[in-house]
């Protein structure tokens, strides 16, 4: 096989020398760092186009011009928009993927750095996990085509070797991650390990054999930045192809993961539990995953959206944004549209606005669904964005949802009203600070790509709102006599009654007429 970027020095790619030279090297890092820094931080407090995008930081973005041609992915095809949209946001615990080598990187690096990188491998690859370094290197050496389309062809300079590499101390990492920060988070170590880690009031004993102590060590960065780390597994510049992590998980799942019975996804999903938005309340159990997953925060997009909404035809041109867009929220309380919080309220996350009629159609309806903002949001809503707006395919529900929200979001007054409805729930954020939020996402991405049921919602709101002059004045009569359903309903059944009552008193009458009639003949 002919590979380009082979490393100096550490033979031809995938040959045993090679294999043994990254062994060795990893085995070095590993050794300085187990006993020293590790232990003295416990002690501190298309499937085909590229789908990870390099971190982008500007705040505001220009429309593209005839001289801004965008960079060309390894088919040939422009890449897309994603590419030039932010994403915000450095990883602070744990950086991963070709975008933050050491080699690349200027700023101060992770808690998890290189050395402890290494070390984590040589934990998983000790006799009791069993990982086979060597084996796993020269998969990831022939998977180099595969893994590298994930990556934007323009900022991938690393050989088969070097990724290969990459893959083995970053796919390690952060299967590590995923089994720490798990939920249920029983068992809380390994199985191998459990005599040898007990717990008195919630604080580590003493006399821990060398395994358990190395993998407390390990953990410690992670256990005390859970939060943290959780964030940094869902910037879409911080992530690795989702097949490596499943062949890793396959390798490990009889030793590291002995006794777990979950999936991988289902593991992997368990870890953002706490993250908002919350999954979506109609998960079906036995729901099946995207195929193929391109990576843990394409997982966590799909976990949070409504099904088989947002899609974009693509036999059909990308639309814009929408002529007729969605009021604000305080305009609702002067019309004949009601803002209500959506029904789904087990769901605070599910990202699904619904426009609906009553039974006469006189009074429409905008269910808006529960939402809690925390400081994570803004972080958390522009990767999902970008991760959208580079793969349409997946959906825009994302997008959708914040551009509406920016809509009903336009001042003080309207995130006033929302928090009285309910929808604005348990938020710490002022009223202000919520409306930038949305403003400045929807200002980034105004020229992003809007799917139908968007077009379709701010249409009926607005067809609703702009009526005839003859319906508007029967939606006015049903509204004045008929202000709720329950109304309508027993009106509806005292009419009834009363022609059914009606039609017995002239059958009544017909019948005492006609008897008398025949008795005086």
């Amino acid at each position: 096989m002919d590979q380009p970027g082979q490393q100096e020095g550490a033979g031809n790619g995938g040959s045993p020398s090679w294999v043994q030279y990254v062994k060795l090297k990893i085995e070095k890092e590993a050794k300085g760092v187990s006993l020293s820094s590790l232990s003295s931080n416990l002690q501190s407090s298309d499937p085909k186009r590229p789908s990870i995008f390099m971190p982008r930081r500007q705040v505001a973005v220009a429309v593209p011009t005839v001289a801004q041609t965008p960079p060309l992915d390894r088919t040939g095809a422009t890449a897309t928009a994603t590419s030039r949209w932010s994403t915000g946001g450095n990883p602070i615990v744990a950086a991963v993927g070709p975008y933050h080598q050491p080699a690349r990187e200027s700023r101060e690096p992770s808690l998890i750095t290189h050395a402890k990188k290494c070390a984590i491998v040589e934990f998983l690859a000790k006799q009791d996990f069993a990982l086979d370094k060597g084996a796993f290197l020269k998969w990831a050496w022939e998977k180099y085509a595969d893994a590298s389309e994930y990556y934007e062809a323009s900022s991938i300079t690393m050989g088969p070797e070097e990724l290969a590499e990459m893959l083995l101390l970053d796919g390690c990492f952060v299967l590590f991650a995923v089994f720490v920060l798990r939920k249920p988070s029983v068992p809380p170590y390994p199985l191998c390990l459990a005599e040898d880690i007990s717990l008195s009031n919630c604080t580590m004993t003493r006399g821990k054999t060398e395994l358990a102590q190395d993998f407390i060590n390990l953990s410690a960065d992670i256990s005390q930045h859970m939060k943290q780390t959780r964030l940094d597994l869902l910037l879409l510049g911080n992530q690795i192809p989702f097949f490596v992590l499943t062949d890793l998980h396959t390798r490990l799942k009889q030793t590291f993961f002995k006794g777990i019975e979950l999936e991988f996804q289902d593991l992997a999903l368990s870890c953002f539990e706490e993250i908002r938005p919350s999954p979506n309340a109609n998960t079906n159990p036995s729901r099946k995953f995207p195929d193929p997953i391109h990576h843990l925060l394409h997982l966590f997009h799909w976990s949070r959206v409504p099904r088989d909404k947002h899609f974009i035809d693509p036999c059909a041109p990308l639309r814009g944004e929408p002529e007729a867009n969605l009021p604000c929220a305080t305009w609702f309380k002067d019309s004949r549209i009601k803002l209500k919080l959506s029904k789904q309220q087990a769901a605070p996350g599910t990202l699904q606005m619904a426009f609906q009629r009553n039974l006469l159609g006189a009074r429409g309806v905008l269910r808006v669904p529960a939402l809690h903002i925390h400081n994570y949001s803004d972080l958390i809503f522009h990767n999902l964005i970008a991760f959208e707006q580079g793969h349409v395919n997946c959906g825009l529900a994302v997008t959708t949802y914040c551009i509406c929200m920016a809509r009903l979001l336009q001042s003080e007054a309207d995130a006033r009203l929302l928090r009285n409805k309910g929808i604005l729930a348990h938020t710490h954020e002022t009223d202000q600070e919520i409306v930038d939020l949305f403003r400045g996402i929807a200002d980034e991405h105004r020229h992003a790509s809007y799917s139908n049921d968007l077009l379709q919602l701010c249409k009926d709101v607005d067809e609703h709102h702009h009526s005839t002059t003859a319906i508007r004045a029967a939606k006015w009569f049903v509204l004045q006599c008929f202000p709720r359903q329950t109304i309508t309903f027993f009106v509806l059944l005292g009419a009834l009654i009363s022609i059914a009552t009606l039609i017995n008193t002239i059958v009544s009458v017909y019948r005492f007429y006609h008897s008398y009639k025949q008795e005086t003949r």
